[in-house]
């Protein structure tokens, strides 16, 4: 499929997308969205794909909502005129599709965070399973600076990675965090100089790949389904997993590479 805002590459079981507004520090609107979304669905369709890595073209990751204005754009909502159920379907369509794709993906999700992410921005960087930024990586709820409240995603990813307090804190003031201390507050999970980040991001996301598909997927499953569900619930769903993963070729290879000293080669079966 042809994109007009996101680039999407494949290569070596690697899927990178690519937010291609560099000139709008990567923004968002209603068509950028859509393509976004389809994109993450090109991806899930793609048994040759193991991992994504999702990052921003030139200086940003992503800015958030466009409020320079626009068709299909947050300030093209700002016009006090519309009927509260329309709107609240617009806003729905609008906001929910990115951070469930990405959730629901059942690979894993990495977000190279090359610049600054803010508001929308920072939900996407927060909806992929691990953040890896630089100096330059900068994190802004901002929705509360444009006298709204989060959309995206915020309030259900960010007290589950830094706990309420400071989730608290980063929403009410819509401060700026800077890459140093995003990194103490694990809202990247690596900090790396930006010289380095692009190798560093595709070599862990080829690690990944490399990794037993079948494996990496149920484990996904199981971490976030096991943080809506009591310890026995849980339990239960990793007791089940694990009985079928047992099952698998991929385990009997990586039971056959350990005991003949080698690596692995899975094959998802």
């Amino acid at each position: 499929m042809a994109y007009k805002y996101v680039l999407l590459n494949k290569e070596n079981h690697i899927a990178t997308l690519t937010l291609n507004r560099p000139e709008r520090l990567n923004a968002l609107g209603q068509f950028v969205n859509k393509e976004i979304e389809s994109a993450i669905k090109e991806v899930g369709q793609d048994d040759d794909v193991g991992v994504l890595v999702v990052t921003g073209a030139g200086r940003a990751f992503c800015a958030g909502g466009d409020f320079k204005g626009g068709e299909g754009t947050p300030a093209s909502y700002a016009t006090g005129k519309q009927r509260p159920s329309e709107l609240a379907r617009a806003v729905r369509a609008y906001t929910r599709g990115i951070a469930w794709s990405l959730q629901n993906l059942e690979i894993p999700t990495i977000a190279m965070v090359n610049g600054v992410a803010v508001g929308a921005g920072f939900d996407i960087a927060l909806a992929c399973d691990m953040r890896v930024g630089c100096e330059n990586s900068r994190f802004k709820v901002a929705w509360t600076a444009r006298a709204l409240t989060t959309a995206f995603g915020t309030t259900w990813f960010l007290p589950r990675i830094v706990g309420l307090g400071v989730a608290n804190d980063l929403i009410f003031t819509a401060r700026m965090v800077e890459s140093q201390e995003a990194f103490q507050l694990h809202i990247l999970n690596r900090l790396i100089p930006a010289k380095d980040l692009q190798r560093d991001t595709m070599s862990l996301a080829e690690s990944l790949a490399k990794g037993p598909p079948l494996a990496l997927r149920q484990s996904k499953i199981n971490i976030y389904k096991g943080l809506e569900m009591d310890l026995d619930t849980a339990l239960a769903l990793l007791a089940s997993a694990q009985s079928q993963l047992f099952l698998t070729d991929d385990f009997v290879e990586a039971t056959k590479a350990f005991q003949e000293k080698r690596e692995p080669v899975f094959k998802g079966q």
